[in-house]
């Protein structure tokens, strides 16, 4: 393969990669927490053919001494993204479907696909619900 063709396969992927993806940061912080789940959180973009997703993958663990059994109430967790004015472009949440033994920990993952580029910040909630 010569120079110039190697620049431009280079050139093309780099391009690729970055097609499609928010050009400022988007923060993301947790609100509140009614469990005794510990949520660490972080965001990803990807370029896709038919635009850009925005990723928000949260590891939740139970930092309780108890085990979290699902028999009565369920965590549930809410993601919701936001734009720069603090109106909602999307949520959505998750109902733990697995108990958790104290320590274990599971991933959830919450895919944004529409006003990606009008995304700034995303906020968590963990609340209990009935199971």
């Amino acid at each position: 393969m010569n120079r110039r063709a190697a620049l431009r396969a280079l050139g093309t992927g780099l391009v690729a990669s970055l097609a499609g993806c928010s050009g400022s940061r988007i923060d993301g912080s947790v609100t509140s927490n009614e469990t005794p789940l510990a949520l660490s959180h972080e965001y990803a973009t990807q370029a896709t053919y038919s635009g850009t997703r925005v990723f928000v993958d949260v590891t939740a663990e139970n930092a309780g001494n108890d085990p979290i059994t699902l028999e009565e109430r369920v965590p549930n967790v809410t993601c919701t993204f936001l734009d720069d004015a603090g109106e909602t472009l999307h949520e959505a949440g998750i109902e733990l479907l697995e108990p958790l033994d104290a320590g274990e920990s599971t991933t959830l993952e919450f895919p944004l696909t529409i006003d990606t580029e009008d995304v700034t910040r995303y906020e968590l909630r963990c609340e209990w619900v009935e199971a």
